[in-house]
């Protein structure tokens, strides 16, 4: 017969169990079990994403399509990649805005949110395309979009530092990447995927990039504004 001090020893040893378990699964979502398992949860609960998140239209613009239109400035009609694309966030707040001309690639690895943001994005057809692609290395020739954004999601990516190398790669000249930084109590988990404001802004640097802009986005991220530099020096 089982005892109450054999129950007790039994929860008492499953706990670390399950706060390991937690922490690998649930608080950092598989990253440290490698790019496939963090896939493989999307495409599980792809089909939810949007109803957990819920994102609010009056929100979106303000974190979302604000600092694009005004990184973007005046150009008629802007190429812009969106990198883990997901659920099509960036793609349909920004499709949705009269003063948005643009057209826009999302790129994600996980099909099934590929799926989500394809039947959302049925009215914009023709100003949008998604591919199924990891964000390393991007499919696309060098220099080829006015803006590059990658939204909650640098933490989850094999690393980071590649993947913003190769979203600087494909940047034209002048052209400007929106990014965003995990920070506080939520970033702790991700341990050396986390990077603090200074050591963002070297890396950035490091590949290239100039009049770099770190501000407040959200309570627990902060939002890079960066851009490539006009001429290439040899």
């Amino acid at each position: 017969m089982i005892t109450l001090l054999t129950l007790f020893l039994a929860l008492l040893l499953s706990a670390p169990l399950f706060l390991f378990f937690h922490w690998l699964i649930i608080d950092t979502e598989g990253v440290f079990l490698g790019q496939r398992a963090v896939v493989w949860l999307y495409d599980l609960t792809a089909y939810r994403y949007d109803a957990v998140k819920a994102f609010d239209a009056e929100d979106e613009y303000f974190l979302v399509c604000r600092p694009v239109l005004e990184a973007l400035g005046d150009q008629p009609a802007p190429l812009l990649l969106d990198v883990a694309t997901g659920t099509g966030r960036v793609p349909l707040a920004l499709l949705q805005q009269p003063e948005f001309a643009g057209f826009i690639t999302g790129v994600d690895a996980s099909a099934r949110m590929l799926a989500e943001a394809q039947r959302k994005l049925m009215p914009y057809t023709d100003r949008c395309q998604l591919c199924r692609h990891p964000a390393v290395p991007l499919p696309f020739s060098d220099a080829q979009f006015d803006a590059v954004t990658c939204l909650e999601a640098l933490e989850f990516l094999p690393s980071a530092e590649a993947a913003l190398r190769e979203m600087a790669r494909v940047l034209r000249p002048g052209g400007v990447l929106i990014a965003t930084r995990r920070k506080g109590r939520e970033s702790r988990p991700f341990l050396h995927r986390r990077h603090s404001e200074a050591q963002m802004i070297r890396l950035l640097e490091r590949i290239g990039l100039t009049d770099i802009h770190c501000q407040l986005w959200q309570i627990n991220y902060d939002l890079i504004i960066a851009r490539k530099e006009r001429t290439t020096h040899p």
